[in-house]
């Protein structure tokens, strides 16, 4: 926080910048020990220069900082108990190693803190020290009654939980209890120096554990194997027993690396005894066990040898933009001549290259987009290890910048000589900090360049990899389902379930693992407890459905409309699933970061998942403070994914989730794949986290969303028209096999309730507001079960032209005009009339942060934004209806821009502002709580028929006003 308040000083007072900031002495720029015959480099080895100063601290970094702006430091050379922070008082010795090199901090005593810092102190979070309390790993030595976890962690067998007993090679989760461990075992009193660290090991358990029904399929002397996936010895199997080769038993099994082929360790054996009753619908050539005079006797044939398991590619290949299609797109071509998949329905002959396509053509507009950004000769400055290049309209993502990406650099005078790759690793609302090779910054001298600006490929190109995986190991069932084949119960509901009545909170149900083995059933029974006791009934339809998980591999869809608790219903299922399937390994991914970490904080808040259990997988280019508090603890970036993979929960955005590929997994490692808002998701980022099951046809998919809603951002105009909009949720829905039968609508709302539960209970806005839209796009289905005292806040309110009905259209046939530098429309009479509605509901003691104001063009919401500036208004959010996707407010002013009625063909012709775009509207008038007002020329949005629809229910309603102002012709 105090960076950002220093960045923010330092954009609007500039303070003069130190010439002499040349950072050439770091260690990652320049080894002492270098090469003396370098060109380049020379090898400062003494101090030329010593001062001592008192000064404040301006900038902290990840691991680094500067003071003054001047002198550098490092936190690893700080005391372990100094913790810096931007306004801190402290004495500095600096020293300097050359004449023209930087300032570098040998020694920082604090002198005064800020007193924001001082009171915060106590409840300041280190992210490593969270992460530090919890360990998932392997166990790298066992002997006698205690081990090692990674060769680092001490444990005995008294801290393992239940009874267990591991052994090498075992993956297991545990906490950190840290000890103070003294050198030879002695200390004296006046001896300051700190002590070591010890870390033991605390609560240690398997990762996941498998109840699985098999077939010994090779035997040694003391050991064996089940299922060729499942090591065995002598001292798992009960009461004695040893089994005989293809002998069908029953095994607990855990995660272990015990052998090259193994992954999993069997931690009970017994024999599969004649009253065991199993399905034989997964292999009818497997037999029931028999007893003949106390000898086993195992009839019939032998099973066919298992498939091998699909691995997944650990290379992610480069997927570079062919030429053709380049000059293609630039030049103008016809592209379904060149492209002819274009012109073809989508189909698993065709999928590969038309989804490739399409990524190609995104990509293609997203280096046209950021190369408009490119700058010409520019100079850099110094800034400690860095050097910081300012960028005009960083602050507002113009360009888009993140931690990781890359720049290049080019001598104007020499177009085809070198480029200077540098890389961001530090980011102020101004400037970027880069570095570049080491020589660079040392002979770097001020000379200006020319700026290239790139986009991280990473996205696109796992997006490519999950195409060409899907169509190689995702079936039919899943890209172009056509029927519903169920598949035994991965969890066997009794027939009492069917007939509870829908607000009742238990159901009873026997457990079953979900493995790729022959289904059996548990006799034991269980009773499926809600954790979430305020689920309604839809709600608890679809958490029992993702239970049953009858249409697996087939996408299962929670149809989510706005503010019915989608997420919610998210969050419970997958609650069930690791509770009540203890083999079960789920990822949860969304399309943006601030999705998937309201899951994070719904999941932590459920005290259901330990920190051993659960992990919020980040990106290395985020920042900590966009990160929630609450979830830090949870937090990894991506440092060992190889142990991140083996949490029973992952949760992480859709790409992130691709880094997983390249471990080389098995199919079968994660069994669940939940993509929150998948309807915000491209197809090939949908498929990135779905492609982790791959192989596995038990594997259970669940999409939750809302097609009716704003699909993904598509930048390119080719890839938009060609189908990249369209999400995966989006188009299964339209398949004939997910398709709404109105003949059926009283039950389950028509939806096939084993592929689709639709939630239908809004908790959010005023019956009002949520009548229109429930007809318009959810077939009447929605009904009003939100809080009165929230919705019915404005419905007394003196400006409604009727009482009770808190909708508003204001009709005004304004003039829609744009400025000669910027394509952007605005209404001048619109935005006065959004003023007037604004001042009035702030009179109503509504918060400003509770209102919204939504309008399609930046010019709107520019002049808008300045006029309540100018007016001394208090801050209200102004955007576009993609940044209210997802959001709620009290009240929603809608300005709708576009009056000229003689160009209204033009605008429904390429869905321009509102019009023609029913997305767009859905999303708009869904945002309300307690009040919508609209604003715009209604005889230029009658000539839509949603538009019409809104119009005409406000008139019926008693909610329409025409203004009697007039445009000017």
């Amino acid at each position: 926080m105090f960076t950002l308040i220093s960045n923010i000083i330092d954009y609007f007072i500039p303070e003069e910048r130190s010439g002499t900031i040349t950072e050439c002495n770091s260690d990652n720029l320049l080894d002492k020990q270098h090469d003396d015959n370098s060109p380049f480099l020379f090898g400062y080895n003494e101090v030329t220069n010593i001062r001592s100063v008192s000064g404040k601290v301006t900038h902290v970094f990840h691991g680094h900082g500067l003071i003054d702006k001047d002198i550098y430091f490092s936190k690893a050379d700080l005391p372990t108990d100094v913790k810096l922070e931007v306004g801190d008082e402290v004495l500095v010795k600096a020293v300097q190693y050359s004449q023209d090199g930087g300032w570098y901090a040998e020694s920082v005593t604090v002198i005064s803190q800020t007193w924001e810092n001082e009171e915060k102190k106590d409840e300041g979070i280190d992210v490593n020290i969270l992460r530090d309390k919890v360990v998932l790993g392997k166990v790298t030595s066992f002997q006698g009654r205690s081990g090692k976890i990674n060769d680092t962690i001490d444990f005995n067998v008294e801290s393992c939980k239940d009874g267990f007993v591991p052994m090498k090679g075992d993956w297991v989760s545990s906490y950190i209890q840290m000890d103070a461990v003294e050198e030879n075992g002695v200390k004296d009193e006046w001896d300051s120096s700190p002590s070591l660290i010890g870390k033991t090991a605390l609560g240690i358990r398997p990762t996941r554990q498998f109840d699985i029904e098999g077939t010994v399929t090779a035997l040694r002397d003391n050991h064996g194997y089940v299922n060729e996936e499942i090591f065995f010895d002598k001292s798992v199997c009960v009461n004695g027993f040893w089994p005989r080769k293809n002998a069908p038993v029953k095994v607990i099994a855990i995660e272990s690396s015990v052998g090259r082929r193994c992954e999993k360790r069997a931690i009970s054996l017994v024999p599969l005894s004649a009253s065991n009753k199993y399905s034989t619908k997964a292999n009818e050539n497997q037999k029931s066990m028999s007893q003949i005079n106390d000898k086993w006797y195992f009839p019939g044939q032998r099973p066919k040898r298992f498939q091998p398991p699909v691995q997944l590619p650990v290379k992610l290949p480069h997927y570079s933009v062919p030429e053709k299609v380049y000059s293609a797109v630039v030049e103008g071509e016809e592209l379904t001549s060149t492209f002819p998949c274009l012109s073809q329905e989508l189909s698993f002959q065709n999928y590969v290259s038309r989804m490739s396509t399409l990524l190609y053509f995104e990509e293609i507009q997203m280096h046209l987009d950021i190369q408009e950004f490119n700058m010409t000769r520019v100079v850099l400055h110094p800034a400690g290890e860095y050097l910081a290049l300012t960028v005009p309209g960083l602050a507002e993502g113009r360009p888009s910048l993140l931690i990781g990406d890359k720049i290049i650099l080019t001598p104007p005078s020499d177009p085809d000589g070198p480029r200077y790759e540098g890389f961001i690793h530090e980011m102020t609302s101004t400037d970027v900090l880069l570095k570049f090779y080491p020589e660079f910054h040392c002979r770097y001298n001020g000379e200006d360049f020319n700026v290239e600006f790139t986009f991280r490929r990473i996205p696109i190109r796992r997006s490519h990899q999950a195409v060409s995986l899907a169509v190689q190991h995702l079936t039919s069932n899943v890209l172009f389902p056509n029927q519903v084949d169920l598949k035994e119960p991965q969890v066997k509901v009794d027939e009492i379930a069917y007939s509870v009545k829908p607000d009742e909170t238990q159901t009873t149900f026997k457990s079953q693992d979900i493995r790729n083995q022959k289904p059996s059933y548990s006799e034991n029974r269980k009773t499926l407890c809600y954790f979430n006791k305020l689920l309604n009934d839809r709600q608890k339809t679809a958490v029992r459905k993702i239970l049953l998980g009858q249409c697996r591999p087939t996408p299962y869809i929670i149809f989510g409309p706005p503010g019915t608790g989608k997420t919610i219903t998210v969050v419970e299922a997958i609650l069930q699933i690791y509770t009540h399937i203890p083999s079960s390994r789920i990822v949860v991914c969304t399309p943006s970061n601030s999705a998937a970490d309201l899951i994070m904080e719904r999941l932590h808040l459920s005290n259901v998942l330990e920190p051993t259990q659960i992990v919020r997988l980040n990106s290395h280019q985020r920042s900590l403070e966009n990160i929630p508090e609450s979830i830090l603890k949870y937090c990894q970036f991506g440092d060992d994914l190889d142990m991140i993979s083996r949490y029973r929960v992952i949760v992480s955005t859709c790409i992130m989730a691709g880094g997983m590929y390249g471990l080389r997994i098995r199919s079968g490692h994660f069994t669940h794949i939940f993509v929150d808002e998948s309807g915000q998701a491209t197809e090939p980022e949908c498929l990135t986290p779905i492609g982790l099951i791959a192989g596995n046809l038990n594997g259970q998919i669940v999409l939750a969303g809302d097609p009716k809603q704003l699909g993904p951002i598509i930048m390119s105009p080719y890839a938009k028209m060609y189908g990249l909009e369209l999400s995966l949720l989006e188009r299964l829905m339209n398949r004939d096999v997910y398709q709404r039968d109105e003949d059926s609508a009283e039950e389950h709302e028509g939806f096939d309730p084993n592929l689709v539960t639709m939630l239908i209970y809004n908790y959010r806005s005023h019956p009002g507001i949520l009548d229109l839209p429930s007809r318009l796009f959810y077939y009447s289905q929605l009904q009003p079960l939100a809080d009165p005292a929230l919705t019915h806040r404005l419905s007394q309110w003196k400006e409604l032209p009727k009482s009770g009905f808190p909708v508003i259209f204001h009709g005004l046939r304004g003039l829609d005009l744009r400025e000669t530098n910027s394509p952007s429309w605005f209404n001048p009479g619109e935005i006065m009339q959004v003023i007037i509605y604004l001042q009035g509901v702030l009179k109503e003691n509504i918060k400003p942060e509770d209102i919204g104001v939504i309008t399609p063009y930046k010019k709107q919401v520019e002049k808008i934004r300045f006029m309540i500036d100018n007016l001394g208004l208090p801050e209200i959010k102004v955007g576009s209806v993609e940044e209210f996707q997802g959001q709620e407010q009290q009240v929603i002013i809608l300005s709708c821009v576009r009056s000229n009625e003689k160009l209204i063909g033009a605008d429904i012709r390429h869905s321009l502002g509102f019009l023609c775009n029913p997305k767009r509207l859905n999303v708009s008038i869904t945002r309300a709580i307690s009040l919508l007002i609209i604003v715009g020329n209604p005889y230029v949005l009658v000539q839509d028929h949603h538009w019409n629809q809104l119009i005409q229910y406000c008139k019926d309603n008693g909610g329409y006003i025409e203004s009697t102002q007039t445009k000017n012709e």
